[in-house]
């Protein structure tokens, strides 16, 4: 899998959370990257989506990555 750019991650999880009432915005994936550092961001991108589409709240998840 190769990696994604700051900005290629950002709209990654930025589509994959449509559809949830309360959507996050860009700039709220780009603290999430900036926190766990993009390499860390690229690795877990899989379970970050699986997370924000089993409505998980995104600060939850930076939570429990960054630990």
């Amino acid at each position: 899998m190769h990696n994604l750019n700051l900005e290629e991650l950002v709209a990654y999880f930025f589509h994959a959370q449509e559809g949830l009432e309360q959507g996050y915005q860009p700039v709220d994936f780009v603290r999430l990257i900036e926190d766990l550092g993009l390499e860390s961001a690229n690795a877990l991108r899989h379970e970050i989506v699986g997370q924000l589409a089993g409505g998980r709240r995104l600060q939850v998840i930076q939570a429990e990555l960054a630990a």
